[in-house]
């Protein structure tokens, strides 16, 4: 059965929201395996309010725990979406394979996903700035992976196309 890995650094966020709202969108009719996990190797926990808005999403992660990315997932996954060019580099390094990210895997262009950190700078003492990132994230994440889903029906059906080409919206410029 394929399966789908979605890769960031804590898994507690953006490959957590990925993973959930594929399997939301495939609804198990395309017979396809989807995890996640994160390249850091310590206690990460999700985020109440990165739960509580997931929930309002209809996705209940509450059942969910961090997984730190190994050899043998990246091994068993058909394919692995990384979150952001820094894990798409760590999974080059570490485990001697390719993956697109997660916009790309999309139809859009081949850009990251920023994690809170990267895209907030402030964000320990700037909640209202913080929450509307994590907020927008998942929108966009939640928003756009049906499309990956089309893609992943697409090559479960027999297309000879890399999931990165197949019903591309996005042209090189």
């Amino acid at each position: 059965m394929p399966q789908v890995l979605f890769v960031c650094t804590g898994n507690v966020f953006r490959s957590l929201t990925a993973e959930y709202a594929l399997r939301a969108a495939l609804n198990g009719r395309a017979g396809i395996v989807v995890g996640s996990a994160g390249t850091e190797d310590y206690a990460h926990t999700v985020m109440p309010e990165i739960r509580e808005y997931l929930l309002g999403k209809g996705l209940d992660v509450s059942a969910h725990r961090r997984r730190t990315l190994t050899q043998a997932m990246v091994e068993s996954a058909h394919l692995v979406v990384a979150m952001s060019i820094d894990h798409r580099e760590f999974i080059r390094q570490r485990f001697g394979r390719s993956a697109p990210l997660f916009l790309e895997c999309c139809g859009g262009a081949p850009e990251a996903l920023l994690d809170l950190h990267e895209a907030v700078r402030d964000y320990r003492t700037n909640r209202a700035a913080a929450l509307a990132y994590l907020h927008e994230t998942m929108d966009r994440i939640v928003e756009l992976t049906p499309r990956l889903a089309q893609r992943l029906a697409l090559l479960a059906g027999g297309a000879d196309r890399d999931v990165g080409e197949a019903g591309a919206d996005h042209q090189p410029e």
